[in-house]
This record gives C-alpha cells, sequence and structure tokens, in this order.
C-alpha cells in the first residue's frame, strides 16, 4: 500500500491560507484543488510498502521522531512550484530550527528505506500542496507573500494514500506526538 508521512495543517491555518489564496480564474479549469481537509506537509514518502513491512516501519519512524525539533512552521507564500516548469500551486512553509528539521527528515528517510525500498530520496521542501494542473500543464510562475499564519504541530500522521475517482484519499494509520 502507498504510504506517506505528513504533518496536517490546523484548521485556522488552512482557512487563513484560503483567504489569500485566490485562484486566477483562467487557470481554475485547469486545477485539480486539493481538499483542504487533507492538506499536510510531507515530511516522507514511502511508495508502496509491503504490508508485513508496515509494524516495522511505523516502528523505524517512532524511533527517528523519539526526540523531533521544536517549533512553529511558518507559512511564508502562496507559490507555483518546483521552480522550473511548474505544475503546482503550494504553500511554501518554514520551519523554527530548519537544519534540525532536515536533519531529522533525512534520518527518517535513511531508517525507512531499510523496509520501504521505494522512499522517495528527494531533497525535503515543506509545503502544502494546493492544486496540481490537470495534464501537467505548465503554469505562469507567481508567488505571494504570506505573514502571520504558522502554528506549533503536535503530531505527524502516518497516512495510506488511497486512489478514487476524484484524487486520493488520505487514511490515517498512526499518529507520532511532535513538540511534547
Amino acid at each position: 500500500m502507498r504510504c506517506f508521512l505528513g504533518i496536517p495543517v490546523p484548521a485556522d491555518c488552512r482557512n487563513a491560507i484560503r483567504e489569500n489564496w485566490v485562484v486566477p480564474e483562467i487557470e481554475r479549469a485547469s486545477l485539480k484543488l486539493t481538499d483542504p481537509g487533507q492538506w499536510h506537509i510531507t515530511m516522507a514518502f514511502f511508495g508502496d510498502v509491503a504490508y508485513d513491512q508496515l509494524i516495522r516501519l511505523i516502528h523505524l519512524i517512532g524511533q527517528a521522531l523519539e526526540t523531533p525539533p521544536q517549533g512553529a512552521f511558518h507559512v511564508n507564500s502562496i507559490q507555483t512550484f518546483p521552480p522550473k516548469k511548474p505544475t503546482m500551486y503550494v504553500a511554501k512553509c518554514v520551519p523554527e530550527q530548519e537544519a534540525m528539521w532536515q536533519q531529522c527528515v533525512g534520518q527518517l528517510i535513511e531508517m525507512a528505506s531499510l523496509c520501504a525500498p521505494q522512499t522517495d530520496r528527494k531533497p525535503w521542501i515543506p509545503h502544502v500542496t494546493l492544486a496540481r494542473t490537470r495534464n501537467a500543464r505548465i503554469l505562469d510562475p507567481v508567488e505571494t507573500s504570506l505573514h502571520n499564519i504558522g502554528w506549533v504541530p503536535e503530531f505527524a500522521t502516518f497516512y495510506r494514500s488511497e486512489p478514487t475517482v476524484t484524487g486520493h484519499k488520505y487514511i490515517p494509520l498512526h499518529e507520532f506526538r511532535l513538540n511534547v
């Protein structure tokens, strides 16, 4: 089953992001909006994980998050992403203690790859995916600065990603405490 670890975005931050994001009318038809109730910052994408490896993976994630970095995540902009050939709108996030978060995510990925060989090893760029283009249409670059939007995450959630007709549905399987 396809799995990932994410930090959910709380309702007040989701509302603040939605209030500050205006989808250009000309692009509306070519975008597939992400359900705000499923907005999260992906810490690690594990790909397809064998069912018999799930308990081991959850244990390894727990070890990697035994002493997680502390502090808030700040949403500092809404922008098109990735920088070259953008096909998404994202809310870019910056964690306090960013170097410690990068190290934590790196360790998490290394440990998880022991039982989840499809673990994505791309550099971690904390963001919330707001929308994707249909048919990989390239967007014009856009960036809107945001201020005073952020939260202190209380937990990270291990999700199963299940494809549906309307897009992927994220089903929580396990939570890991952060900022205790």
